[in-house]
């Protein structure tokens, strides 16, 4: 058997998984089986369930590796996704979709007696517009007789409560419970939901709802739990209805669930950059044409797009075959989710996030965007004079932040004209020269290339200083 190279690390998120634990390598992800794990995991593998949600595109593929980790009798391999997501860089229809999948993955293994025990976010990877789940570990023999759904709880808390905010126009706070280290309560989000019910006071309205939960879970309590609990006619009467059946409010109400997930429409206005944000300015131009063709002759396999709006570059670039991956990223959500709906409905291979790449949000776990999405080039058109003029960003922290996302090249635009849409535009400082910029550019990359593309589109090709 092969050992494990030393350039094995553990996932970042793998801080919490009873079946084994998660290395990475450059193209595969291995999973180091605990030994009292074992037998629960070679069941697994023989039920079909993984190898049915791995053809249906759901699960990536399992199999078990001829790499040999110390510690470990068993070693699970998976191909590694190129490009992770965390959940609060997620759009509207990502984390819409993300609950989708997870409804649907249940259901199949219900089928074949197992569900989803832990359902939380994190445990699915976009690979381009298609989520998958892959948290191996999940997937939990169903008890004998059991109704419902042990992860519905935190299924609403994680997808159904932010996803509601959400749809009320509240992007800001639902982008941020979706970072934050806990998942919303069940209390909290009645309380946003019913603001009446703080008038009376919360203690009440709190014990009441976790009464309600806990009876939403009593078909899976053993019988000798609940006699302990309640009366002798009571506990009789309840174990009778639940032997049969008949014992309310029980099921899981999947499909209620899916249908409130799927139908939900979003209100609200966009963030600070709506009004920038068009499909129309992004179409085929001779100003995207030549981008494509020097970003052709840079010889890149990947690219990002900072700032990229609806990802229409990118997708060229992914549709021409000049690279391989190509990941759209914009601080503007609505924008992302146009993007992401456009390639899912195209069956494209485009991957996108909801990024601000001067200040980009972070989680105090996992790793950050920079290490996640760099590529080999990196791109940011009609956004530096926004950075520069409105948000008054300093020249080199924005070269800087470019510089970060690549591993080779840049494509940076300057707009000599500032502000101008073509019509008029705010006067701009002496300081804000083509000369000044290019100064700026140079100290920062290697340049190798510079030409106007249109009356205030200059483009700065550069290559990274070693």
């Amino acid at each position: 058997m092969e050992q494990a190279g030393p350039d094995l690390q553990s996932s970042p998120l793998s801080l919490r998984d009873d079946l084994g634990t998660v290395f990475l390598a450059s193209d595969r992800v291995f999973r180091a089986v605990h030994p009292g794990a074992v037998a629960r995991t070679e069941a697994l593998l023989r039920s079909g369930l993984t190898d049915e949600l791995a053809a249906r595109g759901l699960m990536p593929a399992t199999k078990v590796s001829d790499v040999g980790i110390p510690g470990s009798p068993l070693v699970l391999e998976h191909p590694r996704l190129p490009v992770v997501s965390y959940p609060y860089e997620w759009s509207y229809g990502m984390l819409r979709d993300a609950a989708a999948l997870v409804l649907e993955i249940n259901e199949i293994a219900n089928a074949r007696g197992y569900e989803l025990q832990d359902c939380h976010a994190y445990n699915i990877v976009f690979d381009g517009p298609r989520p998958q789940y892959v948290d191996l570990g999940s997937l939990a023999l169903r008890p004998a007789g059991a109704r419902g759904w042990v992860a519905r709880e935190e299924f609403l808390r994680a997808y159904d409560y932010p996803l509601q905010i959400w749809a009320d126009g509240g992007e800001f706070m639902a982008r941020r419970l979706m970072a934050a280290s806990e998942l919303m309560g069940h209390a909290d989000h009645g309380l946003y939901r019913w603001p009446w019910l703080r008038l009376g006071g919360t203690a009440g309205y709190e014990r009441g709802l976790k009464a309600w939960h806990r009876y939403r879970g009593l078909s899976r309590v053993p019988d000798e739990k609940i006699r302990q609990r309640l009366p002798a006619a009571a506990a009789g009467l309840v174990c009778a209805l639940k032997h049969r059946g008949w014992l309310p409010a029980q099921t899981a109400g999947i499909d209620r669930l899916r249908r409130r997930v799927l139908r939900r429409r979003r209100r609200g206005a966009g963030g600070f950059w709506s009004g920038y944000q068009g499909d129309a300015a992004f179409a085929d131009t001779p100003r995207q044409r030549r981008v494509v063709e020097l970003v052709r002759q840079s010889g890149v396999a990947s690219v990002i797009e900072l700032a990229g709006n609806q990802g229409r570059l990118a997708a060229e670039l992914l549709r021409q075959g000049v690279v391989r991956q190509a990941i759209c990223t914009d601080a503007e959500e609505r924008a992302v989710d146009q993007a992401h709906a456009r390639t899912r409905q195209e069956s494209g291979r485009l991957h996108t996030a909801v990024l601000d790449f001067i200040y980009p949000m972070t989680s105090p776990f996992g790793e950050s965007p920079v290490a996640r999405f760099r590529s080999d080039a990196a791109v940011a058109l009609a956004v530096t004079h926004h950075l520069l003029l409105t948000q008054q960003v300093p020249v080199a922290r924005v070269l800087r932040s470019i510089a970060a996302f690549a591993r080779e090249h840049v494509f940076v635009e300057f707009m000599p004209r500032g502000l101008w849409d073509g019509r008029r535009a705010p006067p701009v400082p002496e300081w804000y020269t083509l000369d000044w910029f290019r100064a700026a550019f140079h100290r920062e990359f290697e340049p190798w290339h510079e030409e106007t593309l249109e009356e205030n589109r200059h483009l700065f090709c550069g290559r990274l200083r070693r």
